[in-house]
């Protein structure tokens, strides 16, 4: 019985919440109940039939729950917040969510200092209380209305400290020439930039996406996970670069392989247009993904390559043939003025 209801609970899995990153479902088959929680309201109800069949209890929370129902909305009060899989700070990396952005927040546990959220692009993940300010989700809409600025490698001093903001981490902008953090401090800009949201997408325009992509992001070291200047992987350099344009794509790049229309795959490059993603593939699908540039080349953040680099897909050095073998899909992401 054991066997046949956990192939059950994972059937509904599969049908309802297929991607563990863009859901949860996590439910145990104990003796006498199914335990656990889920974000979607369709995998409860067929959970609450399928515990009902077998003669046990349902114990399965409906995700947001009640420890966060007083303040379900969280913004990011940190330099960067990172997203774990699990809530302890061992757990991998899974993401990074960025000064002033705002979360959702699921669920908490250990007297709320770990919080289950959910990103702005979908990510689900847990991470810490100490990164966040937390409230109603009409303060945090409020602020994400009046978080009109963007950093580009700005750094604040808030009376007699400095705060060091990533490339698009969010802020206030004040009348008076101030700037406002997710935690309502007030500070001016002592090094870098703070653009108005219009002006950097025009800005960013201007400028062909692996361009642009080298500009804030070159040097960065690689990251599993991470989406700054100060360590970033493949998709977060294509999502945080498009981001600047206006456009959000999905945190990974097999879902990046789906945003988009279709390019032809060709051996020379002919018909690609820079800023084109190129999509990856190891035996286990898709693992990377590339800005073409033009003349050959693609920028991305890769491993083997310390971080954000700019290389020649078409020449002959075995990284180049092995990502060549490699390529699987050429997306074409379009941008509206």
């Amino acid at each position: 019985m054991t066997d046949r209801l956990e192939r059950d609970v994972a059937d509904v899995a599969r049908q309802w919440v297929p991607d563990a990153r863009l859901g949860v479902l996590e439910v145990a088959v104990e003796p006498h109940r199914l335990n656990g929680c889920t974000t979607s309201r369709d995998a409860l109800d067929a959970l609450r039939r399928i515990a009902a069949a077998a003669g046990r209890a349902a114990d399965i929370r409906l995700l947001p729950d009640a420890s966060v129902r007083d303040e379900p909305a969280a913004v990011v009060a940190g330099a960067v917040a990172p997203l774990l899989r699990e809530p302890r700070i061992s757990a991998d990396r899974v993401s990074e969510a960025l000064h002033g952005e705002a979360l959702a927040l699921l669920e908490g546990r250990e007297g709320a200092a770990w919080l289950r959220v959910r990103a702005g692009d979908g990510y689900h993940a847990w991470t810490h209380a100490a990164y966040l300010t937390i409230g109603s989700s009409e303060w945090a809409e409020d602020w994400s209305a009046r978080a009109t600025g963007r950093s580009l490698g700005a750094e604040l001093r808030i009376e007699d400290q400095r705060l060091r903001l990533a490339v698009g981490a969010r802020v206030a902008l004040r009348r008076n020439g101030q700037v406002e953090t997710a935690d309502g401090r007030a500070g001016s800009v002592s090094a870098g930039i703070v653009r108005p949201e219009p002006e950097l997408r025009a800005e960013a325009r201007l400028l062909a996406p692996p361009e642009w992509a080298l500009r804030w992001y070159s040097g960065a070291p690689y990251l599993w996970g991470g989406r700054t200047e100060w360590g970033i992987d493949c998709s977060g350099l294509v999502q945080g670069t498009y981001a600047a344009r206006g456009v959000m794509l999905p945190r990974d790049s097999d879902l990046q392989s789906l945003a988009g229309r279709d390019v032809k795959i060709d051996s020379a490059g002919a018909g690609y247009e820079a800023g084109d993603l190129l999509c990856f593939a190891d035996g286990h699908g898709i693992s990377h993904v590339a800005l073409w540039a033009g003349a050959g080349r693609i920028v991305h953040s890769a491993l083997s390559r310390g971080g954000v680099a700019s290389d020649d897909l078409l020449g002959e050095t075995a990284g180049a043939k092995r990502l060549r073998d490699s390529l699987v899909a050429v997306r074409r992401v379009n941008v509206r003025r």
